[in-house]
């Protein structure tokens, strides 16, 4: 099979939004130049430092930016930010905008009670990790350079930053935020025990570690609102809205199953499919499972498409399925959910129409399993897809792991 792997949906810029966003992208980053060149300028003549000084402090500075501009644009143009951070980038660039002013004002606040923990994991959440580690490492160095601190408070802010990072993303409904959230403030604690108190001038004391503390209490104080916030506006976004279109009790379901119940069942199983195939490859179980109950309905009523019932993601898994079946998409399918709900349609109507024919007759399911591969394979149906070969063929597994439910399709 000739599958070209992980190639992504987004590896051509082609369409009139991504250059719009591009463009704004552009505006809004000279906007942020010319507020940390103003501000770390500004801060430098107040506090009378060399001109030498301020202007090595400037090409830091722009250099710092250049790197985050080109960080963000490869990530974006890649497709390797979540659809969701790319669609409404702009809340990323508020959150860069808050603690720019905050990166600043740390300058002047004692370098034991920097909050940069959440700062790192918003700016990842919002966009990707890392991204967010890029961007929040620029403002750590505004704040180092305004400050005057020792290179030591850098690295102790960017390991404990990154280590956040890697335990909060991404962030989905299923993860458990107590141990990440543990581990996080553990290892700040650690790194400012290590880096600045004992390395202070003075003679360990319970007044040494009022700041470091303070700052582990605003610093997970924030995590939370902070998590809080990135669950109400993407991973739970949409929740209610999926449980209700995935309520087989659902008046559009109720009515499909009283007036085409061959198509509804057919639709039922497909769903199941997709679901537990989401669940195994880490992709979005609601968006698929949704387009699973609806696709053929989809196909037949394109009204429901844009009477906007479907939340973003089920609906572009829905539209690509659209222009596939229509033969009206010219490089295949794209996405990997695509991918799994055209499987378990051609699976599920497969054995379906085998049954149909001959009721009591013993299907061998590997076989039709295999027999289907073979013609998306023959087709090249998923050569352009972003579904990689491990992940093909381990969907491939999980059908023919499901004998018991073949029973059910009788």
């Amino acid at each position: 099979m000739i599958m070209k792997q992980k190639k992504n949906i987004r590896a051509e810029i082609d369409t009139t939004d991504d250059k719009r966003i591009l463009r704004t992208m552009f505006f809004i980053e000279l906007l942020f130049l010319a507020l940390t060149m103003g501000g770390i300028y500004g801060i430098g003549m107040l506090r009378k430092e060399p001109f030498e000084q301020i202007l090595s402090h400037l090409v830091t500075g722009l250099l710092g930016l250049a790197v985050m501009g080109v960080c963000i644009r490869r990530e974006f143009t890649t497709g390797r930010m979540p659809e969701e951070n790319s669609r409404h980038f702009g809340r990323f660039y508020v959150g860069f905008l808050v603690f720019m002013v905050l990166s600043f004002a740390c300058g002047f606040l004692p370098v034991e009670g920097w909050p940069f923990v959440p700062v790192f994991v918003l700016l990842a959440l919002y966009s990707t990790p890392v991204v967010g580690m890029v961007s929040a490492v620029m403002l750590l160095m505004i704040s180092t350079i305004t400050a005057g601190a020792a290179v030591s408070v850098f690295f102790l802010y960017l390991v404990s930053g990154v280590l956040a990072v890697c335990l909060f993303c991404p962030l989905g409904e299923d993860v458990k935020i107590g141990i990440p959230l543990t581990l996080s403030m553990l290892c700040l604690f650690t790194c400012e025990t290590a880096g600045i108190i004992l390395t202070a001038n003075a003679r360990p004391s319970l007044e040494l570690f009022l700041i470091p503390i303070a700052n582990i209490v605003i610093s997970t104080v924030l995590l939370l609102g902070i998590i809080k916030l990135f669950s109400g506006q993407v991973v739970y976004r949409y929740r209610e809205r999926y449980l209700e279109l995935n309520d087989t009790e659902n008046p559009i379901l109720a009515e499909y199953r009283q007036n085409a119940r061959e198509e509804y069942m057919k639709c039922i199983h497909t769903a199941y499919f997709c679901e537990r195939i989401a669940g195994r490859l880490s992709l979005d179980c609601d968006a698929l499972k949704c387009a699973g109950y609806y696709h053929i309905k989809a196909v037949q009523q394109p009204e429901l498409m844009e009477e906007g019932m479907f939340p973003p993601s089920a609906r572009r898994i829905l539209e690509e399925y659209i222009a596939v079946k229509g033969k009206e998409a010219k490089n295949g399918v794209r996405k990997k959910e695509t991918a799994v709900l055209l499987c378990s349609d051609m699976v599920v109507g497969t054995m379906l129409q085998l049954l149909e024919k001959e009721r009591n007759r013993m299907l061998d399911h590997d076989k039709i399993i295999d027999a289907v591969f073979r013609h998306f394979a023959d087709k090249g149906t998923f050569d352009n897809c972003e579904i990689s070969l491990q992940e093909y063929k381990l969907m491939q597994k999980i059908f023919k792991e499901e004998k018991l439910y073949y029973d059910f399709l009788r």
